[in-house]
Protein backbone atom coordinates (compact mmCIF):
# COMPACT_ATOMS: atom_id res chain seq x y z
CA UNK A 1 0.00 0.00 0.00
CA UNK A 2 0.96 3.78 -0.40
CA UNK A 3 2.99 5.06 2.55
CA UNK A 4 -0.07 7.56 2.78
CA UNK A 5 -3.57 7.23 0.41
CA UNK A 6 -4.62 10.80 0.69
CA UNK A 7 -1.78 12.33 -1.05
CA UNK A 8 -3.60 10.71 -4.31
CA UNK A 9 -4.70 8.52 -6.69
CA UNK A 10 -2.57 5.14 -6.66
CA UNK A 11 -2.08 1.09 -8.35
CA UNK A 12 -1.28 -1.53 -6.18
CA UNK A 13 0.30 -4.30 -6.88
CA UNK A 14 1.89 -7.54 -4.53
CA UNK A 15 4.35 -10.58 -6.05
CA UNK A 16 3.85 -13.11 -2.75
CA UNK A 17 7.91 -14.41 -2.97
CA UNK A 18 10.94 -14.56 -4.94
CA UNK A 19 13.64 -16.47 -3.92
CA UNK A 20 17.32 -17.06 -5.12
CA UNK A 21 19.63 -19.68 -5.51
CA UNK A 22 23.35 -20.59 -5.60
CA UNK A 23 24.08 -21.92 -9.23
CA UNK A 24 23.75 -25.47 -9.63
CA UNK A 25 21.30 -25.87 -6.34
CA UNK A 26 17.95 -25.52 -7.67
CA UNK A 27 16.32 -27.46 -4.53
CA UNK A 28 17.68 -25.12 -1.66
CA UNK A 29 16.97 -21.23 -1.60
CA UNK A 30 19.63 -19.12 -0.42
CA UNK A 31 17.83 -16.02 0.43
CA UNK A 32 14.49 -14.15 -0.38
CA UNK A 33 12.17 -11.16 -0.92
CA UNK A 34 8.57 -11.87 0.83
CA UNK A 35 5.19 -10.06 0.33
CA UNK A 36 6.89 -7.66 -2.23
CA UNK A 37 4.11 -4.66 -2.44
CA UNK A 38 4.90 -2.02 -5.61
CA UNK A 39 2.73 1.00 -4.74
CA UNK A 40 2.79 3.59 -7.79
CA UNK A 41 0.63 6.82 -6.89
CA UNK A 42 -0.03 10.33 -8.10
CA UNK A 43 1.98 13.43 -6.38
CA UNK A 44 0.46 16.01 -9.13
CA UNK A 45 0.13 16.49 -12.13
CA UNK A 46 2.64 14.17 -13.64
CA UNK A 47 4.44 13.76 -10.36
CA UNK A 48 4.20 9.90 -9.55
CA UNK A 49 6.02 8.14 -6.80
CA UNK A 50 6.73 4.92 -6.53
CA UNK A 51 7.40 2.71 -3.18
CA UNK A 52 8.01 -1.00 -2.87
CA UNK A 53 8.27 -2.61 0.42
CA UNK A 54 9.58 -6.31 1.13
CA UNK A 55 10.38 -8.47 3.67
CA UNK A 56 13.89 -10.01 3.57
CA UNK A 57 14.12 -13.56 3.70
CA UNK A 58 17.22 -14.77 5.26
CA UNK A 59 16.06 -17.57 7.30
CA UNK A 60 17.50 -19.99 4.25
CA UNK A 61 20.80 -21.31 3.37
CA UNK A 62 22.72 -17.89 3.35
CA UNK A 63 22.47 -14.49 2.50
CA UNK A 64 22.47 -12.09 -0.51
CA UNK A 65 22.90 -8.61 -1.72
CA UNK A 66 21.68 -7.25 -5.63
CA UNK A 67 25.69 -5.90 -5.80
CA UNK A 68 25.66 -7.70 -9.42
CA UNK A 69 22.47 -6.44 -10.83
CA UNK A 70 19.09 -4.20 -9.45
CA UNK A 71 16.09 -5.40 -9.36
CA UNK A 72 13.88 -4.77 -11.92
CA UNK A 73 9.81 -4.29 -11.90
CA UNK A 74 8.08 -3.68 -15.27
CA UNK A 75 5.24 -1.26 -15.18
CA UNK A 76 3.49 -2.65 -17.68
CA UNK A 77 0.20 -1.94 -19.72
CA UNK A 78 -1.21 -4.59 -21.84
CA UNK A 79 1.59 -6.55 -22.43
CA UNK A 80 3.70 -3.14 -23.24
CA UNK A 81 6.54 -1.85 -20.58
CA UNK A 82 5.77 1.15 -20.04
CA UNK A 83 8.27 2.32 -17.16
CA UNK A 84 11.04 0.72 -15.51
CA UNK A 85 11.72 0.39 -11.86
CA UNK A 86 15.40 -0.60 -10.86
CA UNK A 87 15.35 -1.21 -6.62
CA UNK A 88 19.27 -2.25 -5.13
CA UNK A 89 18.11 -3.97 -2.15
CA UNK A 90 20.25 -3.90 0.76
CA UNK A 91 21.68 -7.25 2.05
CA UNK A 92 19.51 -9.61 2.97
CA UNK A 93 21.20 -11.40 6.20
CA UNK A 94 21.37 -15.06 6.79
CA UNK A 95 18.91 -15.87 9.96
CA UNK A 96 16.95 -12.54 10.12
CA UNK A 97 13.57 -11.42 8.49
CA UNK A 98 13.71 -7.53 7.95
CA UNK A 99 11.53 -5.12 6.29
CA UNK A 100 12.71 -3.63 3.18
CA UNK A 101 11.59 -0.41 1.81
CA UNK A 102 12.27 1.43 -1.20
CA UNK A 103 10.70 5.16 -2.76
CA UNK A 104 11.36 6.97 -6.54
CA UNK A 105 9.91 9.55 -8.66
CA UNK A 106 8.66 8.09 -11.45
CA UNK A 107 8.37 9.80 -14.99
CA UNK A 108 5.02 8.72 -15.95
CA UNK A 109 1.91 10.97 -17.66
CA UNK A 110 -1.90 10.67 -16.61
CA UNK A 111 -2.80 8.52 -19.60
CA UNK A 112 0.54 5.95 -18.95
CA UNK A 113 -0.86 5.80 -14.98
CA UNK A 114 -4.35 5.27 -16.25
CA UNK A 115 -3.24 2.47 -18.20
CA UNK A 116 -0.83 0.75 -15.73
CA UNK A 117 -2.08 -3.00 -15.44
CA UNK A 118 0.49 -5.37 -14.37
CA UNK A 119 4.09 -5.42 -13.17
CA UNK A 120 6.69 -7.82 -14.46
CA UNK A 121 9.78 -9.18 -12.48
CA UNK A 122 12.21 -10.31 -15.33
CA UNK A 123 14.75 -12.82 -14.47
CA UNK A 124 17.51 -11.40 -11.90
CA UNK A 125 20.90 -12.28 -10.68
CA UNK A 126 22.09 -11.81 -7.19
CA UNK A 127 25.35 -11.87 -5.09
CA UNK A 128 24.84 -14.95 -2.62
CA UNK A 129 26.59 -16.45 0.14
CA UNK A 130 25.96 -19.81 1.12
CA UNK A 131 26.15 -20.44 5.01
CA UNK A 132 27.34 -23.54 6.44
CA UNK A 133 26.94 -24.49 10.12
Amino acid sequence: MPSDTERGASKYGRIPFVYFYQDGAAADPAFGLLDIEIAIQRRGPEDFVCEVYAIGDGYQSGHGASKPEPLVFELRSRGRTIAKVEWRYRTVLSGHMDAMTFSTSLALTDEEFGLLDSVLLPSARAEVTVCLE
